[in-house]
């Protein structure tokens, strides 16, 4: 009998960093002078761009809630040193509760998985807002390392990531574009991970398709196809070798907010 491959999709996606401040009134000597920004006006701005239900057919929209399982990257510093725009686009969509990356003044995010239920893709949708020279620089950097031969394995902590390298970005989105693929162990699965990066103006929006892999299962699966077993009322796993990809249609649809 065809066994069936577990897949686990690993819900990535970055929580919005909403911090609260007051802001300051004109009054007495100070009237007149332009106040400065709350601190927290540039994420409700940032959220009303923010995909919501009913945006994308066929997918369902959530705001995620970070939990003790959402770690990103994990703890320490990335090792070669250069890889780290790798590991901060994955933690911008981790979930972790980090608040977004660090140069980033507002960030939120959104988790879409298939309505039907069948499919084994999780897309995380990560928006952050920058200065525009740090947003130009974000991309810069990524592209870098994308690109670097010592990236194709580094490690973050405890955390190994391996298989980087990058993928065709979408043509015509945003003023720039970088896409890459990259693979970690959980535990007897592998998550894999496709993730195309937009930068529109001073926003970076950061789309991350990922599934679990498991590779024993699948080769099982191969043995019984070979020896004839397949079709003897096993689940069976057709797209078990196909790696995640990020559906064009979110990616419009968000940049299209925005």
């Amino acid at each position: 009998m065809k066994s069936a491959v577990s897949r686990v999709v690993v819900a990535v996606s970055v929580v919005a960093a909403l911090g609260a401040s007051a802001a300051c009134s004109g009054s007495g000597d100070d009237a007149g002078k332009p106040t400065k920004p709350r601190a927290d006006a540039g994420a409700a701005a940032l959220e009303k761009t923010a995909l919501t239900a009913g945006d994308v057919k066929g997918y369902e929209v959530e705001m995620p809630k970070p939990s003790a399982e959402s770690k990103g990257s994990g703890a320490g510093t990335p090792s070669p040193a250069e890889c780290a725009p790798l590991a901060a686009m994955l933690d911008s969509a981790s979930g972790s509760g980090s608040g977004g990356p660090a140069k980033a003044k507002a960030h939120v995010d959104r988790i879409l998985t298939p309505a039907d239920g069948k499919g084994s893709t999780t897309t995380g949708v990560g928006l952050s807002r920058y200065a525009e020279a740090d947003a130009k620089q974000t991309m810069t950097d990524l592209r870098t390392a994308s690109k670097s031969k010592k990236c194709s394995r580094f490690h973050v902590g405890e955390q190994r990531y391996l298989g980087v390298r990058t993928l065709p970005a979408p043509e015509g989105k945003g003023d720039e574009a970088v896409s890459y693929k990259i693979a970690h162990r959980k535990g007897e699965f592998v998550t894999r991970e496709s993730v195309t990066v937009v930068r529109s103006g001073s926003t970076i929006a950061v789309f991350d398709a990922s599934n679990l892999y498991d590779p024993e299962g699948v080769q099982r699966d191969k043995e019984a196809a070979k020896d004839g077993m397949d079709g003897m009322g096993g689940v069976g796993t057709p797209t078990a070798d196909e790696d995640p990809k990020v559906a064009p249609a979110i990616v419009d649809a968000q940049l299209g907010k925005l």
